[in-house]
């Protein structure tokens, strides 16, 4: 999938990485956290990293048969008073009725928020995001662009959300043709770039 491959992450990493569907995109956060295995080469790791993780299949993180709430209180925070819990929630989104309300009743855009919160909590030294805005609205994509900027660690996310991308990555990787480079313009080129791709593709459809 890959060839001649030499990629790093540091904590102040704040990296998009682009690229068509099928490129190995995922394959690289999977070879990253040890899901995968390369079968040459190395991937090495500071033994006292602390990752997470937002996947295409987020809901996994939650158990969906309990309230946001609970599932804080029961789950992750057993010591934490609720009142302590309350506001964790609050600040991702997750408020007032929603608290209380089992989580398979939820929406993608509000489960997500918890999931979101969960990361928080977890305080991790990376964080890697798998198209983390396909259930989210634009209100919702601002908020996570704000806290990704506050956020203290590294990042690296797989994303084609130019909202998200333009707030809050420094760099720009390509995924593409078996190789991972860096994008030699700014954020702003790309965003032209791609803006200019989209549309002859456009052009090619209607013409075609």
């Amino acid at each position: 999938l890959y060839h001649k491959v030499d990629f790093g992450i540091d904590l102040q990493t704040r990296v998009a990485l682009v690229g068509p569907n099928g490129a190995g995109k995922t394959t690289l956060i999977k070879l990253i956290v040890d899901e995968l295995r390369p079968t040459a080469g190395q991937i090495k790791r500071n033994p006292h990293l602390k990752i997470s993780r937002f996947t295409q299949h987020f809901e996994d993180k939650l158990d969906l048969t309990m309230t946001p709430l609970d599932f804080f209180k029961q789950v992750l925070m057993p010591q934490e008073p609720v009142e302590r819990i309350r506001p964790l929630l609050g600040r991702y989104g997750c408020t007032g009725d929603q608290q209380n309300q089992v989580m398979s009743q939820l929406s993608a855009g509000q489960k997500a928020r918890i999931v979101f919160a969960i990361i928080a909590h977890e305080k991790p030294h990376l964080l890697l995001l798998d198209e983390p805005t396909n259930p989210l609205d634009m209100e919702s994509i601002d908020a996570l662009a704000r806290c990704l900027r506050n956020f203290k660690g590294g990042v690296l996310m797989i994303s084609h959300d130019m909202r998200l991308i333009s707030q809050c990555a420094e760099e720009i990787y390509i995924c593409d043709k078996k190789k991972i480079t860096k994008y030699k313009g700014d954020i702003m080129d790309f965003k032209m770039h791609t803006k200019k791709a989209n549309q002859k593709k456009l052009s090619q459809h209607q013409n075609g």
